[in-house]
C-alpha cells in the first residue's frame, strides 16, 4: 500500500529532472544568438503635468479652506482653456502639522510656533501640447505654487512598437547571416526568441530642462520607442 503512493512521487520527480534536458534538446546542434535592435522617434501628442497648491494656517481648517480656494481657482483656470474634468486627477492629498522656529533676533529667540500645510497636487493630461506652456503660465497665475514636472507621450504608441519590433527583427537576423557567412555556414530555422520589451526613451537633457521657467516655453521634442530581441537559429552546413 505504501508502495502505491510513493510511485507517482517518484515518477513526477523523474519528470521535473528530465525536463530541462527536453528542453535544450533545441539546442543540441550547432546554432548561433544574436541580439538585434531596432527605433523609430516620433513626436508627442500628449502632455502630463504634476501640479499643485500648497496651504500654510494656524489651524488645519484655515489650511484647508485657503487650498481648497486655490484649487478651485485651478480648476476653473483648467475649464477656461478647454481641459476637460476627465483629464485632471488628485495624485496627492496631505494635511500635517510642522513646527516652525522663528527666526533670531538680538540675543535670543522666540519659541517655535506650529502650522498646519495643506497640500493638493493635481495631474494635468494636456491634449493640445502646443499650448502647454500658456496653460502652465495660466495656473501658476491662478495660485499654482508646486510644479513637479511635465512629461510627454503618445495617446497611441501601438504602431511605433510594432514598428521598432520589425527593425529589430530585421537587424538581429541581419547579424546572424552576416555572422553564418563570414563562418561558411548558412542559417537554420528560428530556434528560440525573446524579447526584453519596447519602450519609449526621453533623452536626459529633454527631461532635466522640459520647461524654460523664464520664457515659459515648453519643448516636446522626439520620443524614441526602442525594441530589442534576442534570437537564436539554427546553423546548417
Amino acid at each position: 500500500m505504501n508502495r502505491v503512493k510513493i510511485l507517482p512521487t517518484l515518477g513526477f520527480g523523474l519528470l521535473l529532472f528530465a525536463s530541462p534536458g527536453v528542453a535544450q534538446d533545441v539546442l543540441a546542434g550547432r546554432h548561433i544568438t544574436v541580439n538585434g535592435g531596432g527605433s523609430v522617434r516620433a513626436r508627442p501628442d500628449l502632455a502630463i503635468a504634476d501640479l499643485g497648491v500648497t496651504a500654510y494656517g494656524e489651524t488645519a481648517t484655515m489650511a484647508m479652506a485657503q487650498n481648497s480656494r486655490t484649487i478651485a481657482s485651478l480648476r476653473q483656470a483648467l475649464r477656461e482653456n478647454e481641459v476637460e474634468d476627465g483629464d485632471v486627477l488628485t495624485s496627492d492629498f496631505s494635511i500635517h502639522r510642522e513646527r516652525v522656529q522663528p527666526q533670531r533676533r538680538g540675543d535670543g529667540a522666540g519659541e517655535p510656533k506650529e502650522r498646519f500645510v495643506v497640500r493638493n497636487l493635481l495631474q494635468v493630461t494636456i491634449r493640445d501640447i502646443d499650448r502647454a506652456g500658456q496653460l502652465l503660465d495660466r495656473l501658476v497665475e491662478a495660485g499654482a505654487n508646486e510644479v513637479r514636472g511635465i512629461r510627454f507621450s503618445l495617446q497611441n504608441d501601438k504602431q511605433l512598437a510594432l514598428q521598432a519590433r520589425e527593425l529589430a527583427a530585421a537587424d538581429a537576423r541581419g547579424k546572424a547571416s552576416h555572422l553564418a557567412q563570414l563562418h561558411e555556414a548558412r542559417l537554420g530555422k528560428v530556434l528560440r526568441i525573446s524579447e526584453s520589451g519596447v519602450r519609449a526613451v526621453r533623452p536626459e537633457a529633454m527631461m532635466m530642462k522640459a520647461m524654460d521657467t523664464s520664457s515659459s516655453t515648453v519643448s516636446a521634442g522626439e520620443l524614441t520607442f526602442a525594441a530589442h530581441l534576442q534570437v537564436i537559429y539554427e546553423l546548417t552546413e
